[in-house]
């Protein structure tokens, strides 16, 4: 762990590969630099290149600054890699904000191992809060003065977001993506618990008649991103995010939203690891799949749920040794299937 000022004139050494690249991409904010380059996070495809101007994402720090009302010598977590946005993004909110830094080394769990010290704001991937839950540590310690903890990447099983809604200082749900400069919206999970998310100040959807959403901001040099997320708006300032169109399934005429299957599976299957897929189907054209990670065999009655009509329940269960990963330590969905299947050939 380190503790330091980004704007210090001069860093310490680098005591690993991490430090390194936090230290480089530091300096280079300070040089002036006006484009950085980041990888997409591969969650439905390859990852790829994009460069992400200067002006964007001082947008996207004063955005979040002016949210969670951060002070100057505030304490920022980083614990992600700095080459995606999450990451870099954690960077930039304390060059622009001045704020204090702490440094730990990317892993599940970040924080074991670490003397508890006062931390204002703070961004986690879901399998690492999973871990740090799991392992019962103090996060009060950490956090009770917290103005936002920060999670995104994907959702949370039900589960974990049960355990979450008890905390007594502030954790957020946030919705982004490369293209957006980080989170553009939020879901305030404790210690009051709201259904729906909410629009950063100044963010701008339109919701095209798919029902996916494309959004504007300052972040995006106010330029329409396109997304394939579709969300429910609920009002002008509030959604609900109902998952990705290409995750749609579309069986027998009718259309299988795989998040929604997933998330009511998620309380019959609270330790797995898995997620709904489709495979081809002469009579149906796609039928939905359960796939599981490990071989302990379910009984495939319990999957006939009340809150699930009978179309969308998965017409098969198929376990797999172990899912592949995308490059920032997302499930891949796609890359799993594609490997089953050849193994089927």
């Amino acid at each position: 762990m380190l503790l330091f000022s980004p704007l210090a004139p001069d860093y310490p050494t680098p005591a690993s590969d991490f430090e390194r690249q936090v230290f480089d991409f530091c300096q280079k904010w300070k040089d002036g630099v006006t484009h950085f380059e980041f990888m997409t996070s591969g969650s439905t495809g390859s990852p790829k290149p994009i460069l992400i101007p200067r002006e964007a994402m001082i947008a996207s720090a004063r955005l979040t600054g002016a949210w969670l009302h951060l002070n100057p010598q505030d304490v920022a977590l980083l614990c992600l890699p700095v080459h995606y946005i999450a990451g870099a993004m954690v960077l930039v909110r304390a060059l622009e904000l001045d704020l204090s830094l702490v440094l730990v080394e990317p892993s599940v769990n970040p924080l074991q191992g670490i003397s508890p010290l006062s931390i204002q704001l703070a961004s986690f991937v879901p399998n690492q809060w999973h871990a740090m839950l799991k392992d019962k540590l103090d996060l009060a310690a950490f956090f009770s003065n917290a103005k936002g903890v920060l999670l995104g990447g994907s959702g949370l099983s039900p589960s974990l977001l049960d355990e979450t809604t008890e905390f007594k200082f502030p954790v957020f749900l946030t919705y982004g993506m490369t293209e957006t400069v980080s989170h553009v919206a939020f879901q305030q999970l404790c210690p009051t618990y709201s259904a729906h998310f909410s629009w950063l100040p100044g963010v701008k959807h339109q919701v095209g008649e798919n029902g996916c959403v494309s959004i504007k901001s300052a972040a995006t040099s106010q330029q329409w991103i396109q997304t394939n997320d579709i969300i429910e708006q609920i009002d002008d300032a509030h959604f609900s995010l109902l998952g990705r169109v290409d995750r749609v399934i579309n069986s027998a005429g009718r259309k299988i939203q795989a998040e929604k299957v997933e998330t009511a599976l998620g309380y019959l299957l609270p330790d797995r690891s898995f997620f709904v897929g489709s495979l081809p189907d002469d009579a149906l054209g796609q039928k939905a799949v359960l796939f599981m990670e490990g071989s302990s065999v379910i009984d495939e009655h319990s999957l006939r749920v009340p809150s699930l009509e009978s179309w969308e329940i998965p017409k098969e269960v198929i376990y797999l040794s172990k899912f592949e990963t995308t490059g920032s330590g997302k499930m891949d969905r796609l890359k799993s299937v594609a490997l089953y299947l050849n193994a089927q050939k």
